[in-house]
């Protein structure tokens, strides 16, 4: 299926720059402020209130899912792939609970900066925080690329083709670079707190217009139209099969430990910024309220899209709102232009704001923990330089990986998805078993990351187990070495003592740990 260009590529460039001009009044303020208050700018850290820390966490999860990979997912997948995403939400905050809000008491004593800080002051070993960070770079590179090549579609479809997808991709990754390097943490997390908001108000203007207009605003008529067209839509395993027994599980737990935590700009969110503990609980508790807003939102457009047109192929499926622009542009064709462009800046809004997330934190791990750390380098420039110099570094790489051609956003995001929950055993075990050893924890992550690049690129059931065997395996290592192996209690002493202290201070309890 093709797209007519609703808008000109003199429109889509003074959208872009409008949007970039947001950004760097962001970062400029920011920077400002910062100097202000603290006489310094520290690209790095930040704490926040919960509503700023609310928005940032959410748009840091989101990124392209909303607009691209999500709405083909749930046309391609049906209403069993919604229940499955819904299972993570009511996970949540029993998870973020039993571990996050544990990271977050440690670190009110150890101020940390990056997602290994916390596993290094746990298990006091180099070759872990190489290994995790690692882990964190092969699922950042692309995942980043996901968003800047999210971006491009967007452009291209909106101008039919005026706008060189590629071309626009390569701006993106420019912009995304300045903007980082410039603001930091505090401008990331400011912006997104104003695009998050709008990247959802966009979703549900897109959803009723396209409702009223395609079904005269029944929702109802939508739901029996699928049920005619494509009633597979609406039982297990779906339309094309996706939904089977063990993806009923496995995208559940990918997304419950990997998506929702130990994604690196999400770890540090749900662990690091909060301001005080009741800033940690209500992100835990808001948070899901509003990703189903997003994806009850998400899931309604892959709905109406599959209602209106039955027959995309799997590729065109992530192109579903542009589509469903082109057909409201044949009675409205004004109306259409302005939901392309709101369509437009919330793929910007929303994908930009987990890449800025993502390149912020990937520049601190491979300054903080690789070049200082591990590297002992030592920088006649000052720290904020040589950050930004990182940051320019690692958002060329990913903007070289984005300009690759890739047919799926979603192939991208769920394999980092589920590579990050080799790191889940090593995170419970280091908070609640003092016995858990440094051996234990090196092979559990090291053979768990392994195993789930096997099940994506050589076994070829990543899109039916995800991180699952991977994850499975992490446990029965994590446990296993740990009996086999002893390390000096002294190694971790500092680790509960700050836990304990954290309970203390803030829970007025004393922590249990064996």
């Amino acid at each position: 299926m093709t797209t007519q260009g609703l808008l000109s590529g003199k429109t889509v460039w003074i959208v872009f720059a409008a949007y970039f001009l947001f950004l760097i009044a962001i970062a400029r303020y920011t920077t400002w402020k910062e100097k202000r208050d603290a006489g310094k700018v520290d690209l790095q850290g930040g704490r926040f209130k919960w509503p700023v820390m609310v928005m940032t966490y959410i748009a840091s999860c989101m990124s392209v899912w909303v607009f691209f990979a999500g709405p083909g997912a749930y046309y391609r997948y049906g209403l069993g792939y919604f229940f499955s995403e819904m299972c993570i939400y009511s996970m949540f905050p029993i998870i973020c609970y039993f571990t996050m809000t544990k990271v977050w008491l440690v670190n009110q004593q150890k101020h940390f900066t990056t997602p290994a800080d916390f596993f290094f002051c746990r298990y006091k070993s180099k070759a872990l925080t190489v290994i995790i960070d690692m882990v964190y770079i092969i699922c950042a590179v692309p995942f980043i690329s996901a968003v800047l090549v999210a971006g491009g579609r967007a452009a291209e479809v909106a101008t039919g083709g005026a706008v060189s997808s590629q071309t626009f991709t390569l701006i993106c990754g420019i912009i995304m670079t300045v903007f980082v390097m410039l603001g930091g943490v505090k401008s990331t997390a400011l912006a997104d707190a104003v695009q998050g908001w709008f990247f959802i108000l966009a979703l549900w203007a897109i959803i009723f217009v396209t409702l009223k207009i395609v079904f005269n605003g029944s929702i109802i008529e939508a739901f029996q139209t699928v049920r005619v067209q494509t009633p597979d839509w609406f039982s297990y395993p779906g339309p094309i099969g996706i939904c089977t027994y063990p993806s009923r599980v496995s995208y559940p737990l990918a997304c419950a430990f990997g998506y929702t935590l130990l994604l690196p700009q999400v770890f540090v969110r749900s662990g690091y910024y909060s301001a005080g503990l009741k800033d940690q609980r209500q992100m835990a508790f808001l948070a899901p309220f509003l990703q189903i807003i997003v994806w009850g939102g998400t899931m309604l457009i892959g709905l109406v899209a599959l209602a209106a047109m039955p027959n995309l192929t799997s590729s065109e499926t992530e192109l579903v709102i542009p589509y469903m622009c082109n057909i409201i542009a044949g009675t409205h064709g004004l109306l259409a232009q302005i939901l392309m462009i709101v369509f437009l800046i919330g793929v910007l809004a929303v994908g930009l704001s987990t890449a800025n997330a993502l390149l912020m934190v990937m520049s601190s791990i491979i300054y903080k923990d690789l070049l200082v750390g591990i590297g002992h380098c030592r920088f006649k420039a000052s720290e904020t330089s040589v950050i930004r110099v990182v940051i320019l570094l690692f958002g060329t790489v990913t903007v070289a990986v984005s300009l690759m051609h890739w047919e799926y956003v979603y192939n991208l995001m769920i394999f980092a998805d589920s590579l990050v929950e080799s790191l889940f055993p090593a995170l419970v075990f280091g908070i609640y078993c003092k016995w858990a050893t440094r051996k234990a924890a090196i092979t559990s992550i090291s053979v768990g990351a392994i195993i789930i690049c096997l099940t994506f690129f050589v076994w070829d059931l990543g899109y039916v187990w995800y991180g699952t065997i991977g994850l499975a395996t992490a446990f029965v290592l994590m446990y296993v070495v740990s009996k086999l192996t002893k390390d000096d209690p002294k190694d971790s002493e500092d680790f509960y003592e700050a836990l304990d202290s954290g309970h203390r201070r803030f829970m007025r309890i004393k922590a249990k740990i064996k």
